[in-house]
Parts: structure tokens; sequence; C-alpha cells
């Protein structure tokens, strides 16, 4: 099992994953099941290992991270049983998002102009900022990462 999950890694990493916590789950379930005489992921095996976790939420995570594993598995040998992704009954809940207002939007900006120091460019980069969040639509990671490279001479 340790190959395929070796295999599954690489693959997974080579599309842009780091899946660095993924491998210590599926290396610590690998033990788990290698323990009890398994070379195949079995239905039973997975929810005990899982099981192991001290919250719902990891319990959670760690089954899902072996039911990645098996979806992809199961294509080359289709001895390995799928679990039920959902068997603890974790539940993410996110909070209701909240769009601005022209206004808040304007009172954010004139708020960030008034940072301190009151010198410098800190207040005007983060007004400008905010206003370019707001009007592009673009996430905070991703204004961040621009370039001058990414700056045209393009009009709509």
């Amino acid at each position: 099992m340790l190959d395929a999950i070796e295999t599954y890694l690489a693959l997974r990493r080579t599309t842009g994953f780091a899946m660095s916590t993924a491998e210590y789950l599926l290396k610590s379930f690998a033990a788990f099941a290698a323990e009890r005489g398994q070379t195949y992921v079995e239905t039973k095996t997975a929810i005990d290992w899982a099981a192991l976790g001290p919250s719902v939420a990891q319990r959670d995570a760690g089954l899902r991270a072996v039911c990645r594993f098996v979806r992809h598995v199961r294509v080359e040998d289709v001895g390995h049983e799928l679990p039920p992704a959902n068997h603890f009954g974790a539940r993410k809940k996110r909070r209701t998002p909240h769009i601005y207002t022209t206004d808040e939007i304007s009172r954010l900006v004139e708020a960030a102009l008034r940072l301190r120091p009151m010198r410098g460019l800190r207040p005007h980069t983060q007004a400008t900022l905010i206003a370019l969040l707001s009007s592009t639509g673009l996430r905070i990671s991703e204004a961040l990462k621009l370039t001058i490279a990414d700056v045209t001479r393009d009009v709509c």
C-alpha cells in the first residue's frame, strides 16, 4: 500500500498540491492497516483508524484523505474499498459573506488614508488596495501578488 500512496502523492504534487498533511495521514493509515496485515484499504479499518482522531473534524479529515486516495487507486485496482466520506458527520460552518456597500467602502478608504504615520506611502497604499479589491473583485492574495508586468495600458 505504501508504494501506491507514494505514487499518489507524487502525482498530486506534480499537479500543484503540497500534500504534507495527506502524506502524514496516509502513511499513518498504511501503518495501521499493516499492523492488521492488510494490503488493501478496507472500510472498517479506515473507519477504525480515523476514529482514533481526537476531534470530529480530525476524524473526518483523516477519513476524507483515505477516500481521496482510494478513488485514485481504484482506477487500477478495485480491491480497495471506498469508505463513506462523511461517516463522522463533520460539517464546516461558513460565515455568511458580507457585501460592502459603496458607503462602507468609501469609509474604509477614508479611514485607511488616516493611518499613522501620516507621512509616507502606507496610508495611500492601504487605501489603494481597498479600492482595488472593491472595484475588481480580486482576492487579497491575488492583489498582493500583482506586479508591474500585470499593469497594461488597455482601456475598456
